[in-house]
């Protein structure tokens, strides 16, 4: 009967998918013992999307506002499961895509864009992923809903670091600044490629480079 695999398939992928907003992929469906065919059937009957190669998602899971980030997040590395990602993460949302998840500025990301301990291979070119290789220690990293992702203060480096136009970085600094995500004294002790007077100064009145 059709309804076995179907109730099975979901108690299968239940503590997947409730740990990643609905979502799973096909490796860490394999790793619970789902076959390809039971995801094929799953599909068919409208319980789970598919939503990109190898991501998948339970209908009826809800809006989710960074879904198309969410996706790509999953795809660099498919296996690990959400604990693993967020406790020691390997992938870290970034520059200005870490910018918008953390709420700070005004930027509207071309790609999405991650730091990496290695190389990935891209399917797509809305990906784009700075590999470094010693990766990010504990006060350089924050999780927002649900993923790894830079903290402000390393958002900011990283956005100085890519020569980011003075503007979008000043309102960046002015909204982490009123909203307490970086303390003033924080910039001191910073390893930034502009002064931090000079960051302030564009955090203050918005002007550029």
């Amino acid at each position: 009967m059709k309804t076995t695999p179907r109730i099975d398939l979901i108690a299968m992928i239940e503590e997947l998918s409730e740990a990643q907003h609905g979502y799973f992929t096909r490796a860490q469906a394999h790793d619970v013992g789902v076959r390809d065919v039971q995801l094929s059937r799953a599909t068919d009957y409208g319980q789970i999307r598919r939503l990109d190669h190898g991501i998948y998602r339970v209908a009826g899971a809800g809006h989710d506002e960074h879904a198309d980030l969410r996706i790509a997040w999953l795809r660099l590395d498919p296996k690990r499961r959400a604990r693993e990602r967020t406790k020691s993460p390997t992938i870290w949302v970034s520059h200005q895509t870490a910018a918008t998840l953390l709420g700070l500025g005004t930027f509207i990301p071309p790609t999405h864009q991650f730091i990496s301990t290695v190389r990935k291979q891209l399917r797509s070119d809305a990906l784009h992923v700075q590999v470094r290789p010693e990766g990010l220690t504990p006060d350089q990293w924050v999780i927002r809903d649900g993923m790894a992702v830079t903290s402000p203060l390393q958002t900011l480096i990283d956005l100085d670091a890519a020569n980011t136009d003075g503007g979008h970085l000043g309102e960046f600094l002015r909204d982490a600044i009123d909203t307490g995500a970086i303390r003033t004294q924080d910039l001191n002790r910073a390893e930034l490629r502009t002064p931090a007077d000079a960051l302030l100064d564009m955090a203050g009145n918005g002007t550029g480079r």
